[in-house]
Order: structure tokens, then C-alpha cells, then sequence
């Protein structure tokens, strides 16, 4: 029997053990302090494998390694990014990041504890949220494998869900016999399981799907899936414990079809399905994500571990450390990409149309907030963008740029009966923290793609309040795939210019070039799975080519670590 990991400990000569977080099926687990960056919290677990064998043990850590390595490469601000695996001791030691905040299941709990569950309208929020990260998961060509409540945390630094415990880890413990495991969790956990996994071993896509309906039905019902799982149908029996959308119910159902076939086919799918029951469905609060009090995660502070060692401490769980939110740049709009050097007079000048474009922008926002704002005129015509093939273009492939827009009234001017609809979405923009005058550009351009034929026209001459819920509709669309950035580049929607690309190829070692390919294969890889509809369109830099360089400015560190793989 070996004893626990002792605070204080020290491994690899850099992960200082903080203290248990629990003990779980696969082992026990810390949070250590990584000394070599900064002192950031990590998540530490602890393998003992069968064979004590030194020689074993490192051919072991060898083969983990090998089959683990896409892990190492993914880049999502809702992943947590694993940091290393170590031996020491005959013991094997899996670090990542940690995550500040609750799990899904201790926040249900909360709920059930009060007589209550999840509404429809948050459990469609939580989906859309979730959905672009197995999306991105899937584009890598991996499978979550290990979705449920205790995996799916809600981060308390922006409140976003984040998924942790890959399937895959647990697949190579249990094969490469890492740790004694029982078999009843050698598969994961049961109801989340998909049948697939347990007649087959295997996965794919859509078993994510699987345990996504699971955890949903969970959350509406407010009931673990034994409670709604009926042996002798060998399904879930949840409809009728609930009052829903037939439309959301029937999506529900294909999630959880037991042959993989029937289910749908992708995320994108499934985001595709729920996007109209998302536009219209009324707004929602967060759930309630409080400091957990299980660690100070301050560094100059000392640990707080109120649990005694070994104790089970589900209301905090792993990845990701708390991040201060960075500054956003200061706004350089227009002439949006031309390379071109300044003197001091031209910076100058610069500087005082800044201030007096900020002044404007703020202006023209106010009555957006008070909920009585007068259409914008358009911004300049469209200007086909990509640095992968000219100096004033976004790394895009070319193709017929899509209409400009008209210098009249644009749809979301008109007033409209749903008032509550219109509120709810500027409550929305604002809590992403995206400026509402890009946001209204962004809203702009794909409507008037959709309906070229409403082009210029106003619901204001019209009558037609159709086009304004139009409107909102596809505001509502666009909000919910903004979630899916991070808060830090989302703030900078409608700031970035060439400059920026210019630093993140200087960055890349790339200065002089015209563009990076491997920093543009990732942000193309990313922007079309979350935009597939674009694929083939021009993207105007102050719009849509705004999202492509967020993207790209989050995919920078995977550009650097690819890089360097390519040199070592």
C-alpha cells in the first residue's frame, strides 16, 4: 500500500504538491504548483502500475506517450491542456491544467437541493456552448469519450464549460495497466457509456453526441441516468418528466439512439438543429460557479485545503488556472490591412482620429444600451481580405466577395412587438463583452446575405416586423458561436488590423512573409468548422475577417508549438 503523495512534496524538480483534491476510481489526485511557471496550479494524477519493473515502467511512460501526443497539441480555451507525464518513485504522474470552479453535477445537486433542475432554455445554452468544442475535438480527429456532469466543469473566470478527463487517458490506464482499476470503471461511467463502446469497445463522433443527450435529459429531469434508465426497453424514459420543445425533444432522441447510425452525424449537425430553438429561446442567468474553497489560487497566498487527505471534494475539479484578462489594444480601423510604415506626424495623427473614432463609437453605442438606437449607416464596402495570398487580404481562399452593404436603414432599426427579444440579445452582446457597434456590422452582413433581396429596405417602410426577428434571429445565431472564443479575444472583435498578423508572424520567426501556413492552416481549420457556411466566400475585414484573426490570435501558441516540432 503506498501512502499519499505528502504536501510539500516536490517532483520533476518542479511541481510542488499543494495537497489531495480526492481520490477517485483511476488513482488520486493533487493540485500541485508548477515553480517553473509562475507557480500556476496544475492538476496532478498519480498512477501506481501493476509492474514495479524500473524497465517496465519506463517502456510504460514510452508507450503513453506515443498514443497520447494529440492531446498535447490541442489548442481550446475550453480544454485543459495536459502539461507532462513523469515517473518517479515506480509511480507514473499525469499533469494538466487546472480548472477553477464546479462541476455540472455538484451545481445539479445545488439545484435539486432547492426542488429545482435545469430549465429548457439553459440546457440549449449549455449545449450550444459545448458543441463547438467536440466540433473541435473531432476536427483532430479525437473523441471526447468521457463526457458527463463530474467532466463538464463551469469555470468561474468567464462561466464558460469546460471539458476535462479524456476517455483516452482512461482507455491507456486501463490497457496499459497504469493502475489497478475495477472493472466496473474500466469503461467510464455507466448511463453516460455509449452502447457502442460497451458491445465494441469503440467510439466515434456522434458517441459524444451520445453522452451529451445523456447529460442534458440529466439536467432537465434533474435525475441520474439509472433513475431514467428502464432495463427491460434497454432506453432512457425522460419525456415524460418534462415540458419541452417537441422540436428540442425530438433532437434529444436522435442524440441517444442506441445504434450509432441513427444518431446525428456531427456537432455542426446538431448545433444546426438547435440554432433556431436557441434564437428564440428567452434569456437566461448563468449557473452560480462560487470560488471553490479548496485551494487560494493567488500565489503569494497560502493553500487553503479544508479537507482532510483522501477526502472526495467534487465541487472543484482540474484544469486551467485563472488567467487577469489582458488589455485589448487600442482600435486601428480601416485601410485594414495595408502594410505601410509612419513618422511621428502620421502618428500623431493617428492618435487624435483614435480618440476622436473611440468618442464616436461611444457615442453611437449609448442608445444601443438604452434600447433606443437609430440605424447605423454602413461601414465601407466589402474588401476581400487574405494574408495567405495579398498584402490586404485574410487568409482565406478567394472567391466572388459577397454584396456590399447599403448605405440606408438597416432591419434591426425598426421597432418591434418582442421588445423583451431585442433587450435580451443587446443583454447578450454585452455580457460577451463584444462592441456593439462591430456586432451590429457583423448581424448586417449575414442578413443581407441571406436576404439580398431585403437589401436597403427597412421594416420601418415596410411594416414587416418579420425582418427584424429575422434580425434577432441571426444575431442570437452569431452570439452563440462568438461563445465559443475567448473572452480575452472576443473583447477585441473589431480592433484587429494587419498589424496584429504582422506581429504573430514576427512571433512565428516569419517576418517579411506575406503569410504563415501553418498559423493559417489552424485558424482555417477552426473558423470553418465554426463557420462552414463561409467556405468559398470572400471576408471582409472589418466583419466577419474580425472572427478569422480572433481565432488566429488564440491559435498562435499551437502555430509556435508545431513549429518546433517540426524542427526537433
Amino acid at each position: 500500500m503506498y501512502a499519499p503523495l505528502a504536501s510539500g512534496t516536490l517532483l520533476d524538480n518542479r511541481y510542488r504538491v499543494v495537497g489531495m483534491a480526492k481520490r477517485g476510481s483511476l488513482g488520486q489526485t493533487y493540485l500541485v504548483r508548477d515553480q517553473k511557471q509562475l507557480n500556476t496550479l496544475c492538476v496532478l494524477k498519480e498512477f501506481i502500475p501493476n509492474q514495479q519493473d524500473p524497465a517496465v515502467i519506463g517502456t510504460l511512460l514510452q508507450l503513453f506517450h506515443q498514443e497520447a501526443s494529440p492531446l498535447y497539441e490541442l489548442r481550446h480555451p475550453q480544454l485543459p491542456h495536459p502539461r507532462a507525464m513523469l515517473v518517479q518513485g515506480n509511480r507514473l504522474y499525469w499533469i494538466r491544467e487546472y480548472v477553477e470552479g464546479k462541476s455540472y453535477n455538484v451545481i445539479l445537486d445545488s439545484r435539486k437541493a432547492q426542488g429545482q433542475a435545469f430549465s429548457e432554455a439553459e440546457v440549449i445554452q449549455l449545449m450550444m456552448k459545448v458543441l463547438p468544442v467536440l466540433s473541435y475535438l473531432h476536427s483532430k480527429g479525437i473523441v471526447h469519450g468521457n463526457l458527463t456532469l463530474d467532466t463538464l466543469i463551469l469555470r468561474q473566470q468567464d462561466q464558460l464549460p469546460v471539458l476535462i478527463n479524456y476517455g483516452l487517458v482512461r482507455d491507456l490506464v486501463v490497457r496499459l495497466q497504469l493502475h489497478p482499476v475495477k472493472p466496473e470503471n474500466a469503461l467510464g461511467t455507466w448511463g453516460y457509456i455509449p452502447p457502442e463502446k460497451i458491445s465494441d469497445g469503440q467510439v466515434y463522433p456522434c458517441s459524444d453526441l451520445y453522452s451529451l443527450g445523456v447529460v442534458a435529459i440529466a439536467l432537465l429531469t434533474g435525475k441520474s441516468p439509472e433513475e431514467l434508465y428502464n432495463q427491460k426497453t434497454r432506453g432512457f424514459e425522460w419525456e415524460s418528466l418534462v415540458n419541452i420543445n417537441p422540436k428540442f425533444a425530438r433532437i434529444l432522441k436522435q442524440m441517444l439512439e442506441a445504434r450509432p447510425q441513427k444518431r446525428f452525424a456531427s456537432a455542426n449537425q446538431v448545433m444546426q438543429a438547435l440554432e433556431p430553438l436557441a434564437a428564440s429561446a428567452p434569456p437566461v442567468a448563468e449557473p452560480s460557479s462560487a470560488p471553490p474553497a479548496v485551494v487560494s489560487v493567488t500565489p503569494p497566498s497560502p493553500p487553503r485545503l479544508p479537507v482532510e487527505p483522501g477526502a472526495v471534494t467534487p465541487a472543484v475539479d482540474e484544469p486551467l488556472p485563472v488567467v487577469p484578462k489582458a488589455t485589448a489594444p487600442a482600435a486601428v480601423k480601416k485601410r485594414p490591412f495595408n502594410r505601410q510604415s509612419s513618422d511621428s506626424r502620421a502618428s500623431t495623427a493617428l492618435v487624435v482620429g483614435l480618440a476622436l473614432l473611440l468618442g464616436v463609437i461611444a457615442w453611437r453605442a449609448l442608445p444601443f444600451f438604452r434600447g433606443d438606437r437609430k440605424p447605423a449607416e454602413s461601414p465601407s464596402p466589402e474588401v476581400a481580405v487574405s494574408p495567405a495570398t495579398q498584402q490586404a487580404e485574410l487568409p482565406v481562399k478567394q472567391a466572388p466577395p459577397v454584396e456590399q452593404k447599403s448605405q440606408k436603414t438597416s432591419p434591426k432599426a425598426a421597432p418591434q412587438a418582442s421588445g423583451t427579444s431585442d433587450q435580451a440579445l443587446r443583454d447578450r452582446i454585452q455580457k460577451l463583452g463584444v462592441s456593439p457597434q462591430y456586432f451590429n456590422s457583423l448581424v448586417d452582413e449575414t442578413f443581407y446575405i441571406k436576404y439580398p433581396q431585403l437589401k436597403g429596405q427597412s421594416p420601418n417602410n415596410t411594416g414587416d416586423a418579420r425582418q427584424k426577428e429575422n434580425w434577432t434571429a441571426i444575431g442570437n445565431a452569431l452570439a452563440g458561436r462568438l461563445e465559443s472564443l475567448n473572452p480575452e479575444t472576443r473583447s477585441k472583435l473589431g480592433t484587429y488590423t494587419l498589424d496584429n498578423y504582422s506581429q504573430w508572424l514576427a512571433a512565428l520567426g516569419e517576418s517579411g512573409k506575406q503569410n504563415s501556413p501553418t498559423l493559417d492552416a489552424l485558424a482555417d481549420g477552426r473558423f470553418f468548422k465554426l463557420f462552414p457556411e463561409w467556405k468559398g466566400r470572400s471576408l471582409n475585414p472589418d466583419t466577419m475577417g474580425q472572427v478569422w484573426y480572433a481565432i488566429a490570435d488564440e491559435m498562435l501558441e499551437a502555430a509556435k508549438a508545431k513549429k518546433a516540432e517540426k524542427k526537433n
